[in-house]
């Protein structure tokens, strides 16, 4: 398998066992304790759901971007063609008509970004066109600068440069969290993702699915299409083993116990989350068309 990014990092953090947890399940040594909204994936039984109202986003008021680094200049950084299948694919479920939650043309995709200019300018068309849903996919390599704090590497991403070449969580979750959506959602399928839900950054009304803790490397197995995280996070999307109540569209809550439970299953790192309001609540795609309206 290939880490999502090189062996060594810029914090010097390594790569820690999992350690047990008393409630069960697993999770990385360094991390911090689990709140309520980042613990154990539910057991959501059919009897008694655990969420409340579940919708889609408003697809004329929502926008989404996809993200991912697949291929680098800087030979510190190993090239991961699986990214490319992510971007695509990902995109692609969010805005397959009729079952995706979001219109084509309010997707914005961005495949190997070469500098901070080209993410910027898709930051700004999206927050100026969204007040229901913004959501933010992200795959590739990420690295962490001498204070630990987490970047999103670029095709031009430099270890002795990152502050310029690399794109800083904390300023992209500001620059979210101030568009004036109703809801943000961030997906990081990324080395050492959990450490997005320590900057304070995060604002209300916002989910944040980590592909790993802010300790562990997430993984691109050689002979799987996607990354182990995106992978599962799509077959979720697209209905998974959901139960009947489910069948028309699967909140976020559902879709973090079912990643984090088939990571459990295939001893892989266990993604986490942080919930803020009822965006939990929140669908992305349906799985089966919804009936036609009486004429």
């Amino acid at each position: 398998m290939d880490k999502l990014r090189s062996g060594t990092s810029a914090g010097g953090h390594d790569d820690s066992e999992p350690a047990e947890e008393s409630e069960g399940g697993s999770r990385d040594q360094g991390d911090p304790p689990l709140a309520s909204n980042q613990g154990p994936a539910p057991s959501f039984a059919p009897q008694s759901p655990p969420w409340g109202r579940v919708r889609l986003p408003d697809r004329s008021r929502s926008w989404a971007i996809v993200m991912g680094t697949g291929h680098y200049e800087s030979t510190q950084l190993p090239q991961l063609p699986a990214v490319e299948a992510n971007v695509e694919a990902v995109a692609d479920a969010l805005t397959t008509p009729v079952l995706g939650g979001f219109d084509k043309d309010r997707c914005t995709v961005l495949l190997d970004a070469a500098d901070l200019t080209s993410v910027g300018s898709a930051l700004a068309d999206a927050t100026r066109s969204v007040d229901d849903v913004l959501l933010f996919y992200y795959s590739g390599h990420s690295l962490l600068d001498e204070d630990g704090d987490l970047y999103l590497t670029l095709s031009r991403s430099e270890y002795t440069s990152l502050y310029f070449t690399a794109v800083s969580f904390t300023r992209l979750a500001k620059e979210l969290a101030n568009a004036g959506a109703e809801h943000i959602v961030i997906i990081l399928d990324c080395d050492f993702a959990g450490r997005a839900l320590r900057t304070g950054a995060v604002g209300d009304n916002t989910f944040v699915l980590c592909a790993t803790g802010p300790t562990r490397h997430a993984l691109a197995p050689h002979s799987e299409r996607f990354t182990a995280f995106t992978g599962d996070f799509l077959y979720a999307l697209r209905g998974g083993l959901a139960p009947h109540e489910l069948d028309e569209a699967l909140p976020l809550d559902w879709i973090y116990a079912h990643v984090a439970r088939q990571a459990e299953n295939k001893e892989r790192p266990r993604p986490q989350r942080l919930s803020t309001g009822d965006t939990g609540q929140l669908a992305l795609t349906r799985v089966v068309p919804p009936e036609p309206a009486d004429t």
